[in-house]
Order: structure tokens, then C-alpha cells, then sequence
């Protein structure tokens, strides 16, 4: 930007060539247990040291060691940025560009000072029992930006809430939002989850970060599943059990294939035998963002049925999964060789929502997923954090994944 000052005799003088970033991103890690000193030193990291002339929009996401004291982080963060648009919430474990804190205590902060983007914080809970629901008010809220599609980070509690009545109110908004996020939790020793938002910390709520004016953003979704054998069509249905695959009674294939792996027993197989379901049943594929992974969740001896989570329809198709280490990592590389195609700059900042059973438990290793990360894309500002389940947004409408990982990258 160029600055002119106008003399008596009205001729110019350029004296100065200022060059004032647009955009300002920074983030702060902690490990410390007191919240002062967490506090003190995120802030430090996402807000002096990066720069920001003021704070715009922050995001937080910490883990269970923290649970006793989020007002007093909620607190000190407005005290000492003057924020008004604070969005964060609890999960198993938290993620930055430097690496993951999983198993201890861990504080990732985003700061963001981005003047050309609107923003909108909340967290939302039912304060009584015929009070609106938390879905009716998300929509309401959301409802406010009109015509404009937001982009919107949402991170509700898996203990409370079902992700498909969100989803279902996503799906018919009229603004259409675009969702990504993940569900809010602790370390599964209680059934307990916090939301932060502007003015208010939330138990067991829904929070999340929406912006408008966003120019360009990317997301992929990364599976930790590898497929058995040869996809097979859902022959027979009833209510919600599958009652044949390929014609067969679908106990007898589940047994089948838990015996070729090996499995102990039937409750072992039940929990690491999953069943991926493909988006497009047209055109099916089980990597990527194209399959959803689900849970045998019951049997049905009479009927030599399997249960699932999944809504499934006869004559759809669907293959048996199990994670793999080797071909989360294959499947990651291809999911970012996907987004650097459609954009090779570096990114502006990006959030990355992990499976709780994925890192260190995946791997046998942690930060396998951020190093690749950053090996593929360069260093840029990103934080996230181990969630329940994992949103995204596709062109059949918001998914809810799980055993997966979500990231999002935002270019200004």
C-alpha cells in the first residue's frame, strides 16, 4: 500500500511502500496442565510471535487433563485477546503441524486475523426440556447468512446427540453449508464432552466455527480400512438386518471371513471385522471419501442376519474391511496427492480431524499422519484434534465417517 501526503504547494511525496500481510494465521501447542501457563504459552506462539494485529476468530481443541479447568482457559482467552468469535471443544487427543498429544495433556490453538471473511462462533445445548433442540437452533443460526454458503467446522458430543438428526438439518438448509468437522469427547473414561463458544462453555452441546467468504477450500477424507476380497451385493434386507450377500445367508459369509483372519471368537470378530459401504452405488469405490466403514452391531440367529449402523437398501454393494496400518498410509498419500492437484500453493491453514482409533493406535507409532502431512504439503498452520466420528462434506450431502481422517485446507 502506498502512502501519499499532500503538501500546501500540491505536489506528492511517496514516502513509505508498506506491505501489510492480508491474512495472519498462527498457532500455539502446550502440554502444560495449568492453564495459565497453557494459555500463556499458545498465545505467545499463535498470537505475538505470529504477528496478528488482532484476533479475529480462534479455535481450541484440548484433551481430558483440561476438563476441570475450561472456564478458566475459556476465561483468559477473552481476557487476553479481546476475541469475540471463540469456537473449540474436548477430544481424545489433539493435533498440530508439529506432531499429535495423545494420552496426556495437550492444548492446540489456532488465532486468526482474516478482515475479509465473516465469521460465526457458537455452542448450543437444550437449556430445558421444551426448549429448542439443539438442531433447530444450530439451524437458526446458520439461517443468518442468507444466500451464503458457509464453510462450517462442527464438532458436536458423540455422548448425547445422534450425528443424523445434524445431518439431516444440514442437509435441507437452504444456504447449503458446507460441513466438515468431527465428534466431541474425552478419553472414553466418562461420558462427558465441552464446547466452547463466544461467550459461553457448553457440556455435552454442539459447537463449531462457520465463515463466509472463503475464496477456495479443499477437503479429502483418508480410510485406515482395507477391503476383503471381492465386493458383494446386498441381496436381501429386513428392517435393519442384512439378511443375504451374493445370495448367502450374510452370518455364514461373516463367519467365513472371520475364520480366514483368524478371529478368536464371534465378540472379537464383531470389533475389528467391519463392513465399508461405497457413496456411489453405481460406480463403487472403498478408498478415500467414497466408502463409509461401519460396525457389525448385532446378529440375528434365526434370521442368520447382521446387523450395522448403516441405512442399507437391497441390491446395494458392499465388501468386508479391517484396518491396516499400511493402507491408511497408502491412502493417505493418494487422498493428499488428490488436494495438491487441485492446488499445489501452500495453503493459508488447514484442520485435520482424526479417528480416535487411528494415530498411535493405528500406526504403533505417533505423528505418522502429520509427518506425511507435511512432507506432501509443506509447512502451513494446522491444528485439529482425535475425535468419535468425522463429518464431511460430499455431493450426496454431509457423511458421517468413522476410521477416518478429514482434512480441510483453506486458501486466502
Amino acid at each position: 500500500m502506498y502512502l501519499w501526503l499532500s503538501k500546501p504547494d500540491a505536489t506528492f511525496f511517496l514516502i513509505c511502500n508498506l506491505q501489510i500481510p492480508v491474512n495472519l494465521i498462527g498457532v500455539g501447542v502446550s502440554e502444560e496442565t495449568n492453564p495459565d501457563l497453557a494459555i500463556a504459552e499458545v498465545l505467545n506462539s499463535a498470537v505475538k510471535q505470529a504477528g496478528l494485529p488482532q484476533v479475529d476468530w480462534i479455535l481450541v481443541f484440548f484433551t481430558l487433563e483440561h476438563f476441570v479447568h475450561a472456564g478458566r482457559l475459556h476465561e483468559l482467552i477473552q481476557e487476553q485477546t479481546n476475541c469475540k468469535c471463540i469456537a473449540g471443544c474436548s477430544g481424545m487427543g489433539v493435533i498440530s503441524g508439529v506432531g499429535e498429544i495423545f494420552g496426556g495433556p495437550g492444548l492446540v490453538l489456532m488465532a486468526g486475523y482474516t478482515p475479509e471473511l465473516k465469521m460465526l462462533a457458537l455452542a448450543k445445548f437444550q437449556e430445558l426440556e421444551h426448549s429448542s433442540g439443539v438442531s433447530q437452533q444450530l439451524r437458526e443460526a446458520l439461517s443468518g447468512f442468507n444466500d451464503q454458503s458457509p464453510l462450517f467446522f462442527f464438532f458436536p458430543d458423540i455422548y448425547q446427540h445422534l450425528p443424523q438428526n445434524f445431518i439431516n438439518m444440514f442437509n435441507f438448509l437452504k444456504n447449503q453449508p458446507s460441513v466438515f468437522g468431527a465428534g466431541s469427547c474425552n478419553d472414553g473414561s466418562q461420558e462427558t464432552s465441552i464446547q466452547f463458544g463466544p461467550d459461553i462453555v457448553t457440556l455435552n452441546g454442539a459447537g463449531g466455527l462457520a465463515f463466509t467468504g472463503v475464496p477456495e477450500f479443499h477437503a479429502g477424507v483418508t480410510q485406515s480400512c482395507a477391503t476383503l476380497g471381492d465386493p458383494m451385493f446386498v441381496t436381501e434386507v429386513k428392517d435393519d438386518l442384512i439378511l443375504t450377500l451374493d445370495g448367502k445367508p450374510a452370518l455364514e459369509v461373516f463367519t467365513e471371513v472371520a475364520k480366514e483372519l483368524g478371529f478368536a471368537d464371534m465378540e472379537q470378530a464383531t470389533q475389528q471385522l467391519l463392513l465399508s459401504f461405497p457413496l456411489d452405488r453405481e460406480q463403487p469405490v472403498f478408498t478415500g471419501e467414497g466408502a463409509m466403514a461401519s460396525h457389525v452391531t448385532g446378529i440375528d440367529m434365526v434370521s442368520q442376519g447382521i446387523r450395522t449402523t448403516q441405512i442399507v437398501h437391497q441390491g446395494g454393494v458392499v465388501s468386508f474391511t479391517y484396518r491396516s496400518h499400511s493402507t491408511a498410509e497408502d491412502d493417505l498419500r493418494k487422498m493428499l496427492s488428490r488436494l495438491k492437484n487441485k492446488n499445489a500453493e501452500t495453503p493459508t491453514w488447514g484442520l485435520y480431524f482424526n479417528c480416535s482409533s487411528r494415530g498411535e493406535a493405528l500406526y504403533g507409532r505417533s505423528n505418522v499422519d502429520t509427518e506425511i502431512i507435511r512432507e506432501m504439503l509443506g509447512e502451513f498452520p494446522l491444528i485439529g484434534f482425535f475425535g468419535g466420528y468425522e463429518f464431511a462434506q460430499m455431493p450426496q450431502g454431509v457423511q458421517l465417517y468413522t476410521y477416518t481422517g478429514v482434512l480441510v485446507l483453506v486458501y486466502l
